[in-house]
């Protein structure tokens, strides 16, 4: 199965780190993004990915509600899961930019910049290395 790195909402599933354990193959769970046909639970009943498969748009940024989308506006603002934060200004790249070249974005803003192994949202050492890494609590996730 191929991984889909892409979520409706404008998340990078590449950071997952669900998705990062499914592709070192240490997870019980297994999930390919959120696009994919094996995802977790919580990406399987997400109301915003549904609502957007509903409405046919590969992405959320394609509906003319989504500045007033209180699901959005939820899932943007909720503390718990910083993130989330980010999906706005990453949709907003990805209609200037493109979907490929956000991809190669997200995959460098993603990566130790030591030796170069791919980290989650929320590492803040490198799990290879122990160099300091970007997590999402950094400004411009």
């Amino acid at each position: 199965m191929d991984f889909i790195l892409h979520a409706y909402c404008g998340l990078y599933c590449g950071a997952c780190p669900i998705l990062l354990q499914t592709k070192s193959v240490i997870s019980t769970e297994q999930c390919y993004g959120c696009k994919s046909e094996q995802t977790v639970d919580y990406c399987a009943s997400c109301g915003i990915k549904r609502c957007a498969t509903q409405k046919g748009f590969e992405f959320c940024l394609e509906c003319s509600d989504l500045n007033n989308c209180e699901q959005m506006l939820k899932f943007v603002k909720d503390t718990n899961w910083l993130n989330q934060q980010g999906v706005l200004k990453n949709m907003e790249i990805i209609r200037c930019d493109g979907l490929l070249n956000w991809l190669k974005s997200q995959d460098n803003r993603w990566r130790c910049k030591n030796c170069e192994m791919s980290h989650s949202w929320f590492d803040e050492t490198c799990l290879q290395c122990g160099q300091a890494v970007a997590s999402c609590k950094e400004v411009g996730i």
